[in-house]
């Protein structure tokens, strides 16, 4: 490694914004940079289902391919239902018009793995992990410092993508201010064997005394539980043994008792927008751009949506554009993806709400919301095919 560099992209993070726009770009051959700061797999916890509309970019990648090689499974749609398993709305999307009617889920740092495996089938690929990027001012814009295998060096870039995470360096050296909303209760999640057979490998979100508890399919048999819980009661469920937390469960949804949940995670849940996307050869990707609440598990869908998108804009011209015509194609990206983001953020952010309050009526008034949805053909439609990603 000399002490500097020039690669045509620069990415910074490699959770999984970060490598799929790397998978994204694999067939320009451009020369690709991708830093991670970590050399520790990524949280496992995390989001692992992708939805139909993702899988169209990722068979375009190459990627849906990798994911099935490594195990990923299929699931048909999802269902909301009552604590006792009486379906209030299903969300088929196996019966929509669609390429893949079906979502595709796989743990979270096996999408990673998939992601860069594409991404390195080009041979002017990088990656530097554990490496530290740091911004740096330059005539064009924005450069990176990496200190990496015991070195140091300047990058210059052709183009910045930061997906380095909601506090993001690089969106703050660029001067973009952010809106957060901190939501009132954290998310835990528990992983656990199924106790039920559904060869539909349905997502199952319960209306209970205690909120909405989402119950996620896993590869291999497997299970993750998620409910939003008020920070004064963690304490409560760190010190509770495995039987009284399976005593808990069975009690608010007796279709699923006998499962025994392992503890996987506590997560605190701010929703960030940046307020704007772009600076000048600098372009957000991810949570440093947006991040959404969990329970609507679109956080890497809207990421990949992004990242093909950007691609497609800085690729059609055959070579990676610069100066002024990079800043205009930039421009026209968030012009064009920013409005329809700013929608599913808007309905994320209302979702969300309902959930973290935490108020049995509320919990009622979805309850009977989604009934009417599944009463009315158009709507239900609609609602399918908005879950797909459409």
């Amino acid at each position: 490694m000399t002490d500097r560099e020039q690669v045509d992209v620069a990415i910074v993070g490699g959770g999984i914004a970060g490598p799929a726009m790397a998978a994204a770009l694999a067939s320009t051959g451009w020369r690709v940079l991708l830093v991670e700061r970590s050399a520790d797999p990524i949280d496992t916890a995390r989001g692992d289902h992708l939805q139909p509309k993702t899988c169209e970019w990722l068979q375009d990648w190459g990627v849906l391919e990798e994911l099935f090689s490594r195990g990923a499974e299929k699931r048909l749609g999802a269902r909301y239902l009552t604590p006792e398993g009486d379906t209030v709305l299903p969300v088929p999307c196996d019966q929509l018009d669609i390429p893949h009617p079906y979502f595709v889920y796989l743990n979270h740092e096996l999408i990673c793995e998939a992601l860069l495996a594409v991404a390195a089938r080009n041979p002017n690929f990088v990656l530097w992990r554990p490496a530290a990027a740091l911004p740096m001012q330059t005539s064009a814009g924005f450069g990176l410092r990496v200190d990496y295998d015991g070195k140091s060096c300047e990058v210059d870039a052709g183009l910045i993508v930061a997906a380095d995470g909601r506090t993001s360096r690089f969106r703050r050296a660029a001067g973009i201010d952010a809106e957060t909303y901190a939501y009132a209760n954290p998310m835990l999640t528990f992983f656990a064997r199924r106790t039920l057979a559904d060869p539909r490998n349905d997502v199952r979100a319960y209306f209970t005394a205690s909120g909405v508890i989402s119950v996620i399919p896993r590869t291999g048999d497997g299970w993750k539980i998620g409910l939003p819980v008020p920070p004064g009661e963690l304490p409560g469920w760190r010190q509770a043994g495995s039987e009284e937390i399976a005593g808990r469960f069975a009690a608010w949804i007796p279709e699923i008792a006998g499962v025994r949940p392992e503890f996987a995670g506590v997560y605190p849940i701010t929703r960030m927008t940046a307020a704007q996307w772009t600076e000048k050869n600098l372009v957000l990707l991810g949570d440093a751009c947006n991040t959404l609440h969990p329970g609507r598990s679109q956080g890497m869908n809207v990421a990949m949506r992004a990242a093909n998108r950007l691609a497609q804009l800085l690729s059609e011209a055959g070579e990676l554009p610069a100066g002024t015509e990079l800043q205009a194609v930039l421009a026209s990206y968030e012009a064009e993806v920013r409005p329809p983001m700013d929608a599913r953020l808007a309905d994320n952010h209302e979702r969300g709400l309902e959930m973290d309050r935490l108020d049995p009526e509320d919990t009622q008034r979805m309850r009977l919301r989604m009934a009417a949805v599944a009463a009315d053909p158009d709507a239900h439609r609609r609602y399918c095919l908005a879950s797909a990603g459409y």
